[in-house]
C-alpha cells in the first residue's frame, strides 16, 4: 500500500479548500446581492403581484327583438383616466352629479368604442343613465346603453375597442342573454368582436364567427388560468420558495399535490360564491406566505415533512381566494366548464413554472455541494414576500 506524500497531501488539501472557500465566497456575494436586488426590486414591481388580473370590466347585454339593453361595467379610475373633464372640481373622484352631467361625453365614449350592427345597419347607441355600483364585489360605473331599430333583427355585430389602446391587458367579461339562454365570453385585445342571433335565435357566437362551444369556452378560461399565474408574481415566487426545499421526486409530488388540493377547494367555493374573504385579508396573507416559506428554508434544514405539507396546503386556501378574485361576476351561465377551465389553466401554469425552475434549482444544487445556497435564494425571495405584506397593510390601513 502506497501512501501519498506529505507535500503533496498538504497541496491537494490547500487546493481543494481554496476551491471552496472560493466558491463560498462567490456564494456569499451573490446571496447577499440577491437578497439587494430583491428589497430594490420589490419597490418597481409591486403593483405585478398584486394587480394580476390586469384592468377589468363587464358587460351585461340583453338580445330584444328590435334591439339590445346593453350594462357596460367600467371602473372609476379607467373612466377618469380616459374622460379627465368628468371631474369639474379636480378633487380626483368623479362624483354622481359629474357623472350625470357628464352623459354626452360618456355616451360619445362609448359610441367611440362600441360598434353595434343589427342586420348589418349601424345603430347608435343612447346612453340613458350612468351610476356608481358594485360588479364582481368591486366598485364600478355602470352605463345603461340601449341599441333600438325599426324592424326586428336577426343578427347582431358587436366590435368592441374600448381601453384597448391604453391598457393592452384589459379584459372585458360579457354575458349575453337570449331568452333563457346565457352565453359568456370574454373579450380582450385580440378577441374584439362578438356576433349575436336575434331574439328569435338560439346562440351567440364568438370573434370570427365561431359558434361559442365547449371547445372555445375550454380555451378562454385555461389560458385565462395559465395568464393569471404568469402575471402574478406572488403567486410565482411562493411556489419558488416551496421548490428551494424540495429534493426528489417524491416531496415535489407531495409539495405540489397539497397546494393543489388547498387552491383548488377555494378557488371553486370563492368562484361560486359559497364562501368569500376580503381581498384585504387576502393580498396581505398572500405576501405573508411567500415570507414564511423563505424563512423556513432558512432556519430549517430538513427537507419537506408532514408539518411542511399541512402548511402548503393551509397557504393553498389563501391563494386560491386569490385565484378566484378574477372570476367573480364573470360566471352567469354555466359554470362548470369555465370553472373546470380556469383551475386547469392555472395548473398548467403552476407546472410550467415548476418544469423551468427545477432543473435549474437541482443543477446549482449538484454543483454548489455544502454551499448554502438555497437559504441566501430564500432569503431574496423572503425580502419579496416582507415588502409586499408591509405595503399590502399599509395600503389598506388608507
Amino acid at each position: 500500500m502506497t501512501t501519498m506524500p506529505y507535500v503533496e497531501l498538504r497541496r491537494k488539501k490547500r487546493k481543494e479548500g481554496c476551491i471552496f472557500n472560493v466558491r463560498h465566497r462567490f456564494a456569499g456575494t451573490i446571496g447577499w446581492a440577491a437578497a439587494v436586488v430583491a428589497a430594490l426590486g420589490s419597490t418597481f414591481i409591486s403593483g405585478t403581484a398584486s394587480a394580476h388580473a390586469g384592468s377589468t370590466g363587464y358587460s351585461e347585454i340583453v338580445v330584444e327583438d328590435r334591439g339590445l339593453a346593453y350594462g357596460l361595467f367600467v371602473s372609476e379610475q379607467d373612466l377618469a383616466e380616459t374622460l379627465p373633464d368628468l371631474d369639474l372640481d379636480r378633487d380626483e373622484r368623479i362624483s354622481p352629479e359629474e357623472l350625470r352631467t357628464g352623459i354626452d361625453a360618456i355616451e360619445a365614449f362609448v359610441n367611440d368604442g362600441i360598434a353595434v350592427t343589427g342586420d348589418g345597419e349601424l345603430g347608435t347607441g343612447e346612453v340613458e343613465g350612468a351610476a356608481f355600483d358594485e360588479k364582481a364585489k368591486s366598485p364600478m360605473v355602470r352605463i345603461d346603453i340601449r341599441y333600438g331599430y325599426e324592424a326586428p333583427v336577426s343578427r347582431f355585430m358587436i366590435q368592441y375597442g374600448l381601453l384597448f389602446d391604453t391598457h393592452p391587458d384589459y379584459r372585458n367579461f360579457a354575458s349575453i342573454r337570449i331568452g333563457e339562454h346565457t352565453v359568456d365570453q370574454v373579450l380582450n385585445a385580440s378577441n374584439t368582436i362578438l356576433q349575436i342571433a336575434g331574439a328569435n335565435g338560439a346562440a351567440a357566437e364568438g370573434a370570427r364567427g365561431a359558434d361559442v362551444s365547449w371547445t372555445s369556452t375550454l380555451g378562454t378560461f385555461v389560458w385565462m388560468g395559465m395568464e393569471h399565474i404568469w402575471g402574478g408574481l406572488d403567486h410565482m415566487l411562493f411556489v419558488l420558495a416551496l421548490l428551494l426545499n424540495v429534493r426528489g421526486w417524491k416531496s415535489l409530488a407531495a409539495t405540489i399535490t397539497a397546494f393543489t388540493l388547498g387552491h383548488s377547494a377555494t378557488l371553486a367555493l370563492s368562484a361560486l360564491e359559497l364562501a368569500s374573504l376580503s381581498p384585504l385579508v387576502v393580498e396581505p396573507v398572500i405576501a405573508l406566505s411567500i415570507l414564511y416559506v423563505a424563512a423556513e428554508n432558512v432556519l430549517r434544514r430538513e427537507e419537506a415533512d408532514r408539518s411542511r405539507l399541512q402548511v402548503t396546503a393551509l397557504f393553498g386556501l389563501v391563494h386560491g381566494f386569490g385565484f378566484a378574485e378574477i372570476l367573480h361576476g364573470t360566471l352567469s351561465g354555466n359554470v362548470a366548464l369555465p370553472l373546470f377551465s380556469f383551475n386547469l389553466g392555472v395548473e398548467i401554469g403552476q407546472l410550467v413554472v415548476v418544469a423551468a425552475a427545477l432543473p435549474l434549482l437541482w443543477s446549482v444544487r449538484r454543483y454548489a455541494g455544502r454551499i448554502p445556497w438555497a437559504r441566501y435564494a430564500s432569503g431574496a425571495v423572503g425580502a419579496f414576500g416582507l415588502y409586499w405584506f408591509c405595503e399590502r397593510v399599509l395600503e389598506n390601513m388608507k
